[in-house]
């Protein structure tokens, strides 16, 4: 059990595509950030609808889940130095993404969820090296940055919306295009949640979860197949017939 929770932690709190993972939340009603789960200490009040970037999720004993994400603010420069372990090919792919930075080398007995995010292109090389005898497979390398960087908040789950699978540029934009749209609250909350039904049109399909990965003609070519990562849309003309 012991082994499993380091591995566990080690996949949640120093993966390179975690933010992208843990996907983003939309604030749609006038709620509080907080500076930990339990709602306690420093607290700010926003009526600010737009989408952030989460970085974990937490169920403290209460009827709601919280959300921290990170909140852009004006003029929080910091300047500091620590210790990476994406390589220069995982950074490449991130593109310009957040890492985690840590000041001390992680190990088994330090809390792992202590880090700076870092602008990917923020970062400097020492071309230091060093290794952990607790995470003997990985490498971690040496950094220094000088960079404006967003605050951790938490905040509730009543107050927007969830989308694991999006991030917070795409969950933006998807909000301000519905609105464009005028569609109806209830259509417009489906399709911000990435929900599809029967009778949507491939316009709302397309909002709701992006573009397909592929387009196929199916049943004698009398119907349109989407195909995305993990379903299936079947269109008759411009509805959707079934999700498979």
């Amino acid at each position: 059990m012991k082994n499993l929770f380091i591995a566990l932690s080690i996949l949640l709190f120093i993966a390179p595509k975690l933010y992208a993972g843990n996907g983003s939340f939309l604030i749609l009603k006038s709620t509080h950030f907080y500076s930990n789960p339990k709602k306690s200490g420093q607290r700010i009040l926003t009526r600010k609808r737009t989408a952030y970037e989460v970085i974990s999720i937490n169920s403290p004993k209460s009827k709601s889940l919280m959300f921290n994400i990170l909140v852009p603010v004006k003029n929080n420069m910091v300047n500091g130095s620590g210790y990476i372990v994406e390589t220069d090919a995982e950074l490449q792919n991130l593109g310009v993404g957040w890492v985690k930075v840590y000041q001390e080398l992680p190990n088994k007995k330090r809390d792992l969820t202590h880090f700076q995010l870092v602008p990917s292109n923020q970062l400097s090389f020492t071309g230091q090296k060093k290794t952990s005898p607790d995470f003997a497979n990985l490498t971690w390398r040496a950094v220094n940055f000088k960079t404006n960087v967003p605050k951790k908040y938490w905040v509730s789950d009543w107050a927007g919306i969830y989308r694991p699978d999006k991030d917070a540029k795409w969950l933006g934009e998807t909000y301000k295009a519905v609105l464009s749209k005028k569609l109806s609250g209830d259509l417009m909350t489906k399709i911000l949640m990435g929900l599809v039904e029967p009778g949507f049109t491939k316009d709302q399909v397309r909002l709701a979860l992006g573009s397909p990965l592929q387009e196929e003609l199916i049943e004698n070519n009398t119907k349109t197949e989407w195909i995305y990562n993990s379903l299936k849309v079947i269109f008759d003309n411009n509805l959707v017939l079934r999700v498979l």
